[in-house]
């Protein structure tokens, strides 16, 4: 990987308006309200406090938007010829590619930091420092498949409906994979939808500090699966757009 590349690629994306505006505060400030809106201060949801798992939800938002715009910036340089230009550099198509997943992963850690204190602080969730680090280092892998999501969908959509793509796909799976609507309060239709979806497995590996009965081995089953799966999509239409 080009070390210089990275670094530019970080400076570009956190220079952005949507990132600086929309992706890094919005799952901070959703946390604020919400628990208001759903009139749930003082109740549990999944054997914890509202507050906390109404945190790892908006973690959960925030690991999805991240990696998943990353892939619109792909679009962008493949139809402006500035992949081509870059094949001119040491750096190669599948450095490249990494780069972009590499950006996505490191991009959706600031919002994870900037959630932890808004929890910690402003609505009293209280885990202990072991806590904090399992729970949201497992809300953070879960953006592998969402980064892998947003390479596929660099690789594949036309720039000018790029945003549009993203911006829907990102609001889908925030509400069918019960983010934005906690799957305890879900009616039994999208609970279903929830149950095949990383999203809610990755919110269980993020509850297994503090919850008992968490199926650590079918959400790493379900987390790999849409890894893998993902995964040799990309490879295919990384292969596609090299050739």
């Amino acid at each position: 990987m080009n070390t210089r590349f990275l670094v530019l690629e970080l400076l570009r994306a956190t220079r952005t308006r949507r990132y600086l505006v929309a992706t890094m505060p919005l799952p901070s400030l959703m946390l604020l309200v919400l628990p208001d809106v759903y009139g749930l201060t003082d109740a549990t949801l999944g054997g914890v406090p509202v507050a906390t798992s109404l945190m790892l939800n908006m973690a959960m938002f925030g690991i999805i938007s991240a990696p998943v715009t990353t892939g619109a910036s792909i679009a962008v340089e493949r139809a402006s010829g500035w992949q081509r230009q870059l094949r001119l550099t040491p750096l190669t198509g599948a450095g490249y590619v990494v780069g972009k997943g590499v950006v996505g992963m490191l991009l959706a850690l600031p919002p994870l930091v900037l959630l932890g204190l808004v929890g910690a602080f402003a609505q009293g969730v209280d885990l202990t420092a072991g806590q904090w680090v399992v729970s949201l280092g497992a809300v953070w892998l879960t953006g592998v498949p969402f980064v892998l999501l947003g390479i596929v969908l660099g690789l594949t959509v036309k720039p000018d409906a790029m945003q549009a793509v993203t911006g829907l796909a990102s609001l889908a799976l925030s509400v069918a994979g019960g983010v934005l609507i906690p799957v305890e309060l879900a009616p039994d239709w999208l609970r279903r939808i929830v149950l095949t979806l990383p999203m809610h497995w990755g919110k269980q590996l993020a509850l297994s500090p503090v919850v008992q009965d968490v199926e650590v081995g079918r959400a790493l089953f379900v987390l790999g699966v849409w890894v893998v799966g993902l995964g040799l999509i990309a490879a295919r239409r990384f292969r596609a757009a090299e050739a």
